[in-house]
């Protein structure tokens, strides 16, 4: 077990600086996203179905929710467009329509909260883990354009619309919330496993930090702090630990660093 180590904060007023950097890598996992295909046993279906992200309008939002150790990114203004490759819906007994189809969904708000803890690796090693929470994602159905192509248009698009906001907006949010709650944690922690406790040092060939997170960070309303074990070392060398004592009351954070770092 390693002695030596180090306590950081940085105050979430820096952190937020960041936050449509962050945000923007988020949209990454649902731009261009796939969709269920969706039948309903009479013979009418949507498929090929699309999500894709036009636009992230500058309302990101950055809080913190203390009572799940996590930081959470919002934006109210996304506009996005869901495409169906194909379609056919029965519109009276003798009539078929079928083609393809795009709405225009021009207010769509995505939230999404990563929780800190920690986790053991195979060999012993705490690092640290991230959970998705707060997740949520709800389109404006009152601010959507449905644009439609092929036979008897005129007489499904009212009924499109109902089918729209009663059925497929919902599979749209479900989609969004269930790819965002695994893709997360799983991009995350992938990282973070696959590292096994030791981070190279780019701007220094050949150094590695060797460290481990007995405490998961904590979140407060005005920072995170981490206090962890680390060891910088020269793979040429290898780990020597200095032999003078720790201090144990190392400040986490102290007002007079006006960086908030």
């Amino acid at each position: 077990m390693l002695k030596a180590g180090l306590k950081t904060a940085i105050d979430i007023s820096i952190i937020e600086q960041a936050k449509d950097a962050y945000f923007q890598e988020i949209l990454k996992l649902i731009n261009n996203l796939e969709l269920p295909d969706l039948e309903d046993g009479d013979g009418n279906y949507l498929r090929q179905n699309t999500f894709e992200v036009i636009e992230e309008t500058e309302k990101c939002e950055f809080t913190t929710d203390v009572p799940k150790n996590a930081i959470v990114l919002k934006n109210r203004k996304i506009s996005a467009v869901a495409r169906s490759g194909s379609f056919r819906y029965k519109v009276a007994p003798l009539i078929v329509a079928k083609g393809h189809a795009e709405v225009d969904m021009n207010t769509v708000e995505i939230d999404v909260g990563l929780a800190f803890s920690t986790t053991t690796t195979s060999d012993g090693r705490v690092i640290p883990y991230v959970t998705a929470v707060d997740v949520k994602c709800n389109i404006n159905r009152f601010d959507i354009n449905i644009k439609l192509w092929g036979d008897f248009i005129t007489d499904f698009a009212s009924l499109f619309e109902v089918f729209f906001v009663g059925t497929v907006a919902g599979l749209i949010e479900d989609t969004i919330k269930l790819t965002l709650n695994q893709g997360i944690p799983l991009v995350a922690n992938t990282i973070l496993k696959k590292s096994n406790g030791f981070l190279p040092l780019p701007i220094f060939p050949g150094w590695v930090v060797d460290y481990q997170t007995p405490a998961a960070i904590q979140v407060s309303d005005v920072r995170c702090t981490l206090g962890y074990k680390a060891l910088f070392f020269d793979k040429l060398i290898g780990e020597e630990e200095s032999t003078g004592p720790i201090p144990d009351d190392m400040p986490y954070h102290m007002d007079t660093h006006l960086e908030k770092f």
